[in-house]
C-alpha cells in the first residue's frame, strides 16, 4: 500500500480534500509573494511539493485512470496549441 493510500486511510477523504485545498491556497499565495519579491524560489518549490503530494492522493480518491486520461487529453490540446 502506498504512502498516499495510507494517508487517505488514516485521515479520511474529507480531511485530505481539505488539506489539498489548503496546500493549493498556500501555493497560490507563495507564487504571488514570489512575483513581488516577498519569498524565495525555495519557498515556492516547497509549496509545489506539497501540492504534488496532495494531487497524488486526489488521483487515488477520484480515480487515477480517469485523471491520467484527462491529463493526456489536455497535453494533446497543449501540443496542438504549440504548433
Amino acid at each position: 500500500m502506498s504512502i498516499y493510500q495510507r494517508a487517505i486511510d488514516k485521515f479520511g477523504y474529507a480531511a485530505q480534500t481539505n488539506q489539498a485545498i489548503e496546500e493549493c491556497s498556500e501555493l497560490i499565495t507563495s507564487l504571488l509573494h514570489f512575483k513581488r519579491g516577498k519569498c524565495s524560489q525555495a519557498d515556492v518549490i516547497t509549496e509545489i511539493a506539497d501540492v504534488s503530494i496532495m494531487c497524488e492522493q486526489l488521483k487515488i480518491m477520484f480515480g487515477r485512470d480517469s485523471v491520467d486520461r484527462e491529463i493526456e487529453s489536455k497535453l494533446a490540446r497543449l501540443e496542438s496549441n504549440l504548433m
